[in-house]
Formats: C-alpha cells, structure tokens, sequence
C-alpha cells in the first residue's frame, strides 16, 4: 500500500501496488489540479490499481477527471470530498465495493455510476446530498449503506437489495415493501432525529417511523436503534435493540416482541448509554408512566429461544427496567433454551450487587422447562456463542 501526500512524486515501481491512496489534508484547487490529476492519472491508468482511494480533506472542489471513469481493474474505490460529474458513460466494470463520502452529487450522475458498475455488490452513501431517488435495479448488488443523509425526502428503489444499514442522522428515508422485496436484514441506527425536535412535529414523526418499520417488516434480522414505536407485524426471526433501556421504554419493547411472532433470537444491546427513546423526548415524566401502566403486556413468544442482553453497566438493583423486563421474557418465552446477562465487568469486578440481582432473577416463574438463565458472570462465554 503506498499513500501519497501533497509534494511527494515518486510514481516509480508501479507495479507493486494493488492499493493505492490519494490523500489531501488541505486542497486549493488552483495550486494542486494537476498533482491530483497526475496521481489519479497513475492509479487509474498506469498501476492499474484494485484497491483506490481519493480523499480532499478541506477546502476542496475536486472534480473527479473524466479519464478516471474509464477503468477495468478497479475492485473497491473510495471517493472523499470530491466533485463526481461523469459527462458520458462510466465503465468500473470489476468494482465490487464503492464508498462515497462527503459529497455532493446529481441523480443523473449516481444513475450513471450505478449503470456503470454492473459487478457492484457494496455501495456506501455517507454524508451526500443532492440525491433524492435512489435506484438500484442490479441483481448482484446486495448491500446498501446510508449514513448521515440530510437533504430533504430520499426514496429507495432496490428489489434486490439484501443488506440495508441506516445511521446517524437522517432525513427521510422512504422505503416500502415492493421496493426492497429481497431485503433479509435490516440495521437502521439513527442516533438523532434533532432536524425535527420540536413539539409540533410529534405526531408526523411518529407517522414516519411508523411508515418506515411497514418499508421492512418481512426482514428476517432486524437491528433498531434506540427508538421505539408501535411496530406492524413482522415475520423477523432476530431482533437486536441498541439502546441503555429505562422502565419507560419496556412498552416500546413489547410491542416489537408482540409484533414478532415468529421471532427466535433477542439481543438487547445497552451499550448506548445516551440514548433515549422518542416517547420521552416528547412526552413528561406523568405521561410516561400513564402509558407504562396501562400498557396491554398479554401475548406469548411461541418461539423465542435465546435471549441475551449484552455489556451491561451500572447497578443492577437501580435499574428499574431489567427487573419488570427479565420477568416479562422469562413468563412469556414458552420454549425458551437460553437466557444470558453480560455486564461489561470481568469476573473479579462483578459486585455483590449482581450476584444479588441473579439470585432474584433465578427465583423468577418460568414457563419454559428448559430455560437456562445466566447472570454477568457469563460474559467471556456470552462473546464465544
């Protein structure tokens, strides 16, 4: 692997590298075109590199040469901070993975990069804008990512996709059912919806999300973030929460449980010590527990068989939510195998206090004859599982 950085020319012995990066922490444009366009020149046409990598750090407008767009070797490309412009027809024909990074582009342009990677199995969207209909008609590409997309409403057309990630904060992202007809796992991660903080906007938030969990209710592998609505039925069979859980989020949790009939694996992961669910962002602490009390928690797990929540932190005993949750699963999990907490401590640091709290947890009714419930000195088992 060879980096260059502004000011170094050495282009010699090109045929030692398959990796190649192009790196500028400080771009003017008018200054460093050409040594730019000499490198990319290099890596596109001269190595004929597999693996390139383009990166304008700051104060750039670096417009992707056309040459560049013509090439037969490439297999994973990653382009940063830099202007894509194809004036005509893009060949990347062996490129299996592109990453597009913190830029702004065209649907003409994206469409005209998608068409021009008939091999593409990966494409990574993070930080763009200027799209706002993606679509992707390509059998072979399986997996999509989008991080940080917040440029207004974007629709999603991909009936072959099987991998969806969605991250950070983000605008709309409209999905539905037909458009994604191959989708197996979903991971949608939004850390924030601050573009819409506000009170007013309670009720149209809740109708997107609502509207967005219909998009990806056939997955089998779900992963949410820490938000929870009322979820449509699904017929996943994973589910993973990643959130810190509060007493007041145990009905968000049920309902993607009711919702999930044939789910067979729960991992609640409470790494996420900031987050919070969307109720509370926008309801008081009255309204919270009304909605707590009177929630409906009658429904059965007909095939849920491992449970684990995992890197657990803090007091069990002052946790108000794994208390009421551990007796909800254990009661409700009628073929349950395997039941696991992890916290994050090492075997020596666990405290009393968890020793205490899995004590509690075993005298807890079960309704499977075969459950197997291990408290946080399980953890270095939990990790090889």
């Amino acid at each position: 692997m060879y980096e260059f950085l502004y000011g170094d020319r050495e282009l010699s012995n090109h045929s030692l590298y398959q990796t190649f990066r192009v790196v500028f922490y400080d771009y003017k444009e008018k200054s460093y075109v050409k040594d730019v366009d000499l490198w990319v020149y290099f890596a596109i046409k001269v190595a004929n590199v597999e693996d390139f990598t383009l990166e304008i750090e700051s104060g750039g407008q670096y417009e992707v040469p056309q040459f560049a767009y013509k090439n037969t070797s490439l297999r994973n490309l990653v382009l940063c901070g830099c202007k894509l412009n194809p004036s005509g027809s893009v060949n990347w024909s062996s490129l299996v993975s592109l990453s597009i990074r913190i830029i702004e582009l065209t649907d003409g342009a994206m469409g005209k990069v998608l068409s021009g990677c008939p091999n593409l199995e990966c494409l990574e969207l993070y930080n763009v804008s200027g799209i706002h209909r993606l679509e992707i008609s390509s059998v072979k590409l399986r997996k999509l990512i989008i991080e940080d997309y917040m440029d207004g409403k974007l629709e999603i057309l991909a009936p072959y996709i099987q991998h969806l990630q969605i991250s950070g904060l983000c605008d709309q992202i409209h999905l539905c059912q037909r458009n994604v007809a191959s989708l197996v796992t979903a991971v949608l991660g939004y850390s924030n919806f601050e573009w819409r903080y506000e009170e007013d906007n309670f009720e149209e938030e809740f109708s997107y999300l609502k509207e967005f969990l219909h998009g990806v209710a056939q997955v089998e592998n779900l992963e949410l973030g820490p938000w929870y609505i009322e979820s449509p039925p699904s017929s996943r069979k994973f589910l993973k929460l990643n959130a810190a859980l509060d007493q007041l989020d145990f009905p968000g949790v049920c309902s993607f449980l009711q919702s999930s009939s044939d789910l067979e694996t729960l991992v609640i992961d409470w790494d996420d010590h900031d987050s919070r669910d969307l109720l509370s962002t926008y309801t008081n602490e009255d309204e919270q527990h009304r909605r707590f009390e009177t929630y409906n928690f009658n429904s059965s797990l007909l095939h849920l068989k491992t449970i684990k929540i995992i890197n657990f932190d803090g007091p069990l005993s002052g946790n108000k939510s794994i208390q009421p949750l551990v007796k909800y699963l254990l009661k409700h999990a009628t073929v349950l195998e395997k039941f696991v907490i992890a916290a994050r401590y090492k075997r020596s640091d666990v405290s009393r206090d968890y020793v205490k709290m899995e004590q509690e947890f075993l005298s807890f009714p079960r309704s499977s004859p075969h459950a197997y419930l291990a408290g946080p000195y399980c953890l270095n088992q939990l990790q090889h599982t």
